[in-house]
Protein backbone atom coordinates (compact mmCIF):
# COMPACT_ATOMS: atom_id res chain seq x y z
CA UNK A 1 0.00 0.00 0.00
CA UNK A 2 1.58 3.47 -1.19
CA UNK A 3 1.75 5.96 2.00
CA UNK A 4 0.97 9.94 1.77
CA UNK A 5 3.88 12.24 0.80
CA UNK A 6 4.43 14.19 3.61
CA UNK A 7 4.10 17.83 3.32
CA UNK A 8 7.67 19.67 2.30
CA UNK A 9 8.20 23.31 2.61
CA UNK A 10 9.57 24.62 -0.87
CA UNK A 11 11.41 27.29 1.04
CA UNK A 12 11.27 26.48 4.82
CA UNK A 13 12.94 28.45 7.50
CA UNK A 14 17.08 28.17 7.68
CA UNK A 15 17.48 25.25 10.04
CA UNK A 16 20.54 26.51 12.77
CA UNK A 17 23.83 24.65 12.98
CA UNK A 18 23.29 21.41 15.00
CA UNK A 19 19.89 20.90 13.87
CA UNK A 20 19.34 17.71 11.49
CA UNK A 21 17.06 18.38 8.42
CA UNK A 22 15.06 14.59 8.60
CA UNK A 23 11.81 13.56 7.09
CA UNK A 24 10.40 14.36 10.34
CA UNK A 25 11.96 18.19 10.95
CA UNK A 26 10.94 18.86 7.55
CA UNK A 27 7.43 17.64 7.73
CA UNK A 28 6.50 19.23 11.15
CA UNK A 29 8.03 22.72 10.02
CA UNK A 30 6.14 22.30 6.57
CA UNK A 31 3.39 21.33 8.41
CA UNK A 32 3.24 24.55 11.38
CA UNK A 33 4.16 26.64 7.75
CA UNK A 34 0.76 25.64 6.53
CA UNK A 35 -1.21 26.59 9.49
CA UNK A 36 0.27 30.11 10.96
CA UNK A 37 -1.07 31.16 13.57
CA UNK A 38 -2.21 27.65 14.93
CA UNK A 39 -0.65 26.27 17.53
CA UNK A 40 -0.17 22.63 17.77
CA UNK A 41 -0.08 20.39 20.58
CA UNK A 42 2.97 17.83 20.14
CA UNK A 43 -0.31 14.83 20.11
CA UNK A 44 -1.72 17.26 17.08
CA UNK A 45 1.25 17.05 15.41
CA UNK A 46 2.26 13.51 15.47
CA UNK A 47 -1.45 12.61 14.60
CA UNK A 48 -0.59 14.81 11.40
CA UNK A 49 2.38 13.62 11.05
CA UNK A 50 1.28 10.12 11.07
CA UNK A 51 -1.72 10.97 8.26
CA UNK A 52 0.77 12.39 6.08
CA UNK A 53 2.46 9.26 5.70
CA UNK A 54 5.68 10.54 8.20
CA UNK A 55 6.54 7.40 11.20
CA UNK A 56 7.05 8.99 13.88
CA UNK A 57 6.37 7.93 17.74
CA UNK A 58 5.64 10.50 20.87
CA UNK A 59 9.17 11.26 22.16
CA UNK A 60 10.49 11.43 18.68
CA UNK A 61 8.18 14.47 18.34
CA UNK A 62 8.24 15.79 21.68
CA UNK A 63 12.38 16.32 21.24
CA UNK A 64 11.89 17.65 17.74
CA UNK A 65 9.29 20.05 18.98
CA UNK A 66 11.40 21.06 22.07
CA UNK A 67 14.63 21.54 19.75
CA UNK A 68 12.76 23.77 17.48
CA UNK A 69 11.43 25.93 20.02
CA UNK A 70 15.22 26.36 21.45
CA UNK A 71 16.28 27.32 18.10
CA UNK A 72 13.74 29.69 18.44
CA UNK A 73 12.14 28.61 14.77
CA UNK A 74 9.01 27.32 17.27
CA UNK A 75 6.83 29.32 19.61
CA UNK A 76 5.97 27.29 22.69
CA UNK A 77 3.05 28.43 24.53
CA UNK A 78 1.08 26.35 27.54
CA UNK A 79 -2.09 26.60 27.32
CA UNK A 80 -4.94 26.95 30.37
CA UNK A 81 -4.86 23.16 30.51
CA UNK A 82 -1.11 23.06 30.88
CA UNK A 83 -0.72 21.73 27.47
CA UNK A 84 2.30 23.02 25.46
CA UNK A 85 1.33 24.09 22.20
CA UNK A 86 4.05 25.03 19.07
CA UNK A 87 3.31 27.62 16.42
CA UNK A 88 5.50 29.42 13.90
CA UNK A 89 7.82 32.09 15.59
CA UNK A 90 7.94 35.52 14.37
CA UNK A 91 10.77 38.03 14.89
CA UNK A 92 8.58 41.23 15.66
CA UNK A 93 9.45 40.39 19.19
CA UNK A 94 11.23 38.67 21.70
CA UNK A 95 8.50 35.33 22.63
CA UNK A 96 6.97 36.74 19.95
CA UNK A 97 4.91 39.04 22.35
CA UNK A 98 1.88 39.30 19.74
CA UNK A 99 -1.52 39.14 21.86
CA UNK A 100 -3.15 35.51 21.07
CA UNK A 101 -6.76 34.59 21.99
CA UNK A 102 -7.31 31.25 22.92
CA UNK A 103 -10.63 29.39 23.06
CA UNK A 104 -11.51 27.46 26.45
CA UNK A 105 -13.50 24.93 24.14
CA UNK A 106 -11.79 23.59 21.01
CA UNK A 107 -8.02 25.10 22.02
CA UNK A 108 -7.80 27.03 19.00
CA UNK A 109 -5.25 30.10 19.29
CA UNK A 110 -6.01 33.07 16.88
CA UNK A 111 -3.70 35.67 16.65
CA UNK A 112 -5.15 39.59 17.43
CA UNK A 113 -3.96 41.97 15.25
CA UNK A 114 -6.02 44.90 16.30
CA UNK A 115 -4.17 47.25 18.63
CA UNK A 116 -1.45 44.99 18.80
CA UNK A 117 1.00 48.11 17.06
CA UNK A 118 0.64 49.58 20.80
CA UNK A 119 0.88 46.95 22.33
CA UNK A 120 4.32 46.19 20.59
CA UNK A 121 5.53 49.19 21.36
CA UNK A 122 4.68 49.29 25.02
CA UNK A 123 6.54 45.52 25.07
CA UNK A 124 9.13 47.02 23.69
CA UNK A 125 9.85 49.74 25.86
CA UNK A 126 9.35 47.16 28.97
CA UNK A 127 11.62 45.06 27.44
CA UNK A 128 14.41 47.29 26.67
CA UNK A 129 13.86 48.58 30.24
CA UNK A 130 13.96 45.38 31.83
CA UNK A 131 17.54 44.53 29.48
CA UNK A 132 19.12 47.49 30.65
CA UNK A 133 18.79 46.47 34.29
CA UNK A 134 20.51 43.06 32.95
CA UNK A 135 17.90 40.44 32.83
CA UNK A 136 18.46 38.24 30.12
CA UNK A 137 16.43 35.75 27.73
CA UNK A 138 13.64 37.54 27.93
CA UNK A 139 10.37 36.49 26.30
CA UNK A 140 6.57 37.83 26.80
CA UNK A 141 3.51 35.65 26.09
CA UNK A 142 0.20 37.54 26.24
CA UNK A 143 -3.16 35.60 25.87
CA UNK A 144 -6.38 36.05 26.63
CA UNK A 145 -8.95 33.31 26.82
CA UNK A 146 -12.80 32.70 26.83
CA UNK A 147 -14.44 30.77 23.66
CA UNK A 148 -14.39 31.40 19.94
CA UNK A 149 -17.31 32.75 18.30
CA UNK A 150 -17.51 28.97 16.22
CA UNK A 151 -17.88 27.59 20.16
CA UNK A 152 -20.43 30.26 21.20
CA UNK A 153 -22.40 30.18 18.67
CA UNK A 154 -22.64 27.18 16.47
CA UNK A 155 -25.67 27.17 15.47
CA UNK A 156 -24.60 30.43 13.33
CA UNK A 157 -21.45 28.73 11.96
CA UNK A 158 -19.54 31.59 13.15
CA UNK A 159 -15.91 30.94 12.79
CA UNK A 160 -12.47 32.86 13.61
Amino acid sequence: MPRATAPTPSAGPALPPGLRSTRATRATLALLTQQPGIALSEAEVEAALTRAGVAVNRVTVYRLLDRLAGAGLLRRQVDAQRVARYALAHEELPGDGLPRFECDDCHRQFRLSEGSERLQNATRQMLKALASAGHEDLAVDIAVRGRCAGCAHPAEGAGA
